[in-house]
């Protein structure tokens, strides 16, 4: 029977000199990290999100240290990044002016990891719980940056933005997009609204015959709204069986879902 590895803690100072580096040296939020808070940002090239990745996977190596024997830890990441650079470039969803855009480009990064790691024993769920923990341990590092976004997030002129990216998305314009629509809350429960109805991560790893990731990303959704500040709850998502991702924001509350969801 396969038994995830559990995840040693290590030094904030450590994570962010491997893994963060290289996105604060690109100017670029890390991409695991991604929300539809962040807005219309730039695209990213190809060799900026091999970096990335290297980034992340040296980051990676240094948190499962002692869990494998470091060359082979060493020969898996770099087996890791040359399946990253093999599924790159990727499908079109219409570039940053798509809000999800920053998320699509981490199903590379979950798909190359999951090469090389299910060869040494790894399941999907353990690639999704490290780079969940990545994601957690990096917040503390860019906290101001994500804090902002989520004030941002609801100022009336980014509602507006929201409704655009809806409406664009109903087109189905980009086979692999999500498609999406957006509306106010009463004000009580929350106030913002999305409905998920169709996911750009389930159809990219369905391409590459990995289903299987598809629920892992959703859960980093929630440390990212922790950090933002937008009180995200969610009671359903299409990569578990959903109908509907149910993204449910409320300024001023506590987003307490997480790696478990409850």
């Amino acid at each position: 029977m396969h038994h995830a590895p559990i995840f040693p803690r290590y030094t904030r100072r450590a994570f962010c000199s491997l893994a963060l580096g290289t996105c604060a040296a690109l100017l670029l939020p890390c991409s695991c990290l991604a929300s539809i808070a962040q807005g219309v940002g730039k695209p990213v090239s190809d060799e900026a999100l091999k970096a990335e990745f290297a980034g992340m996977c040296a980051g990676a190596e240094q948190m499962l240290a002692g869990q494998r024997p470091a060359e082979d830890l060493r020969a898996m990441f770099a087996q890791a990044r040359q399946a990253h650079a093999r599924l790159l470039p990727l499908p079109d969803i219409g570039g940053p002016e798509n809000l999800t855009y920053p998320s699509f480009l981490v199903g590379p990064q979950y798909a190359a990891l999951y090469t090389a790691m299910r060869e040494h024993g790894f399941s999907a769920r353990d690639v999704g719980k490290l780079v969940y923990d990545l994601a957690v341990y990096s917040f503390e590092e860019q906290k101001e940056a994500y804090r902002a976004n989520g004030q941002r997030f609801f100022t009336p002129e980014y509602f507006t933005l929201l409704q655009g990216w809806a409406i664009r998305s109903q087109q189905r314009r980009y086979p692999m997009d999500w498609v999406q629509t957006v509306f106010r809350g009463d004000g009580r429960d929350f106030d913002i609204g999305v409905n998920y109805t169709e996911c750009g991560l389930m159809k990219y790893f369905a391409s590459l015959g990995m289903p299987e990731l598809a629920p892992y990303p959703c859960r980093v959704d929630f440390p990212t709204a922790r950090a933002e500040g937008t009180g995200l709850a969610r009671t359903s998502t299409l990569a578990e069986g959903g109908k509907v991702c149910d993204f449910r924001y409320k300024q001023g509350r506590e987003t307490t879902q997480g790696w478990g969801i409850a």
